[in-house]
């Protein structure tokens, strides 16, 4: 009995210890801390700690790329409907589909589930890493379904930097896994020939985050809810704009909110990666 508890409360502990520190520097509110605990302890027990280890990357470059050069951003972030602090469903629409592929993967252990873990991971790695540099560039991103030039923040924008950095944060992942899967001794990797097991793995987390990143741009300059402020002369994901304004419905559906979004984004980068799995193997 013991043992069984002990990967639930080492679990809890390192997933409290990340909550609160997420916390502290301002990335998550109370109930953003509450779903990524819930979350991680149920990456670590479920999926193991080479999972947990993965997840971890994710949730460390992201605090970090938050709070980096928050002043400069913080114009940008107002725009949006949450502004930079994660409440609970945006935890859950980033990582909701991880935590049920790790429940998935303690029925059934298939590779083709951790290459779809892998995909949400490589995604939401590759999103938020693109938002929070992207939004520091100095010139202007292009909207992904038109190509005509719009204000830095736009939902659906892209630009060439952006699309670089998307791509290098699901390369991350891909080899933070493979690190943390040899470190584990996971059947995972097939080979004891690190290059030629690792390979498939850092290569498909880095195209399924980046197709997942392009996806959410998609997805944000077509279907996700977005308003104008005619007082303030500014797009926003906000029915009511930071200067009180009442704000008009310019496109998308009014229940497609940005969470949505992610969750869609992440699905799609889970699908994308067990495609590109099926493909290659």
């Amino acid at each position: 009995m013991a043992s069984e508890l002990e990967p639930l409360l080492f679990g809890l502990i390192i997933s409290l210890v990340l909550g609160v520190f997420a916390f502290r520097k301002e990335a998550l509110s109370k109930t953003g801390t509450l779903a990524a605990v819930l979350l991680g302890v149920t990456v670590f027990v479920l999926g193991g700690p080479a999972w947990f280890a993965t997840l971890a990357v994710f949730f460390l470059t992201g605090v970090f790329l938050t709070s980096f050069r928050a002043k400069e951003k913080q114009d940008v972030v107002r725009e949006f409907a949450k502004g930079g602090l994660r409440d609970f469903w945006q935890v859950l629409a980033n990582g909701g589909i991880a935590g049920l592929l790790a429940l998935a993967w303690s029925y059934y252990k298939e590779p083709l589930v951790f290459y779809a873990f892998l995909g949400v991971i490589a995604t939401i790695t590759a999103d938020t890493w693109a938002t929070e540099l992207g939004i520091l560039q100095k010139g202007k991103p292009r909207l992904i379904t038109t190509w005509q030039p719009v204000p830095v923040g736009t939902s659906g924008a892209v630009s060439s930097m952006g699309l670089g950095i998307a791509f290098a944060g699901g390369l991350l992942i891909g080899l933070a896994a493979v690190v943390f899967l040899k470190i584990a001794g996971s059947p995972l990797l097939y080979s004891q020939d690190l290059l030629r097991a690792g390979a498939p793995i850092a290569i498909i987390a880095a195209f399924s985050g980046l197709a997942g990143a392009a996806f959410d741009s998609l997805l944000g300059a077509t279907v996700q809810a977005m308003y104008y402020c005619t007082r303030c002369k500014r797009e926003t994901e906000k029915t009511l704009h930071n200067c009180g304004e009442k704000t008009q419905a310019i496109r998308g559906f009014k229940w497609f909110d940005n969470d949505i979004v992610n969750l869609a984004s992440s699905m799609f980068g889970a699908l994308t990666a067990a495609a590109l799995y099926l493909l290659w193997f």
